[in-house]
């Protein structure tokens, strides 16, 4: 079976990683990861990147070389019901403010891009209130079925 024959998403256009308290993985097959964030109220996300899985940790910030979304997007309902709106993405160093209420969505796109040279890991913790993080990687540089797709945390 072809991935076009399989019809489905996964390892054809997008992979996805959820994200614990602090989670690592790469880059290096995708040309975007999105960050879906649901939170209990305003929430913070602390994004840091490497050369390798195991190798040091250094923030995203312009001083460093990586780029930083300008803009996030925000939906005040989690079922559907409220449409998007585009908000300024307001960083302290590392750190992106998202604000939000109780089951408040946000998504915050990187680009490989916005990578700085030499590094295709990225990072990211967040404050107590995100309820979770889903990590969608998308425009797959190399498309194979779900099975065969990279083990992005190694």
């Amino acid at each position: 079976m072809t991935l076009t024959q399989a019809g489905i998403g996964l390892g054809r256009v997008f992979d996805v990683v959820g994200v614990a308290a602090a989670h690592r993985f790469s880059m290096a097959n995708a040309n975007a990861v999105s960050f879906i964030v649901e939170a209990s109220g305003a929430s913070t996300i602390t994004v840091q990147a490497s050369k390798t899985y195991t190798g040091s940790l250094v923030n995203w910030t312009t001083a460093n070389g990586f780029g930083q979304p300008a803009v996030w997007y925000q939906n005040t309902a989690n079922d559907g019901t409220a449409a998007w709106t585009k908000q300024t993405a307001s960083w302290s160093t590392a750190t992106l403010t998202l604000a939000g209420t109780s089951g408040y969505m946000s998504v915050v796109t990187f680009y490989d891009t916005q990578f700085a040279d030499g590094y295709k890991y990225i990072d990211i913790s967040s404050n107590a209130n995100t309820t979770y993080i889903v990590a969608v990687l998308h425009d797959l540089s190399t498309q194979r079925t779900p099975a065969n797709l990279a083990i992005l945390g190694a």
